[in-house]
């Protein structure tokens, strides 16, 4: 499952940032000067949401960029 996505692929380093998701994520983007890509964010929390068994990770917007 979304074998090519940046942040899945440096999982184990995106955990390090302290914070929720989100600004784990930006905190990561920021320090790689990677642009706001809604889409590989989507399929991340996706993939966690997979991992976790948690759902509510992901929001209305995230589902609807996903098609779920």
């Amino acid at each position: 499952m979304y074998e090519s996505n940046i942040y899945i692929k440096n999982y184990a380093e995106v955990k390090k940032y302290h914070g929720d998701m989100g600004v784990q994520l930006d905190q990561y983007d920021n320090d790689h000067h990677i642009k706001h890509d809604a889409l590989a964010r989507a399929q991340y929390k996706h993939w966690r949401a997979q991992q976790t068994g948690v759902p509510e990770l992901l929001s209305v917007e995230d589902k609807r960029l996903l098609g779920l």
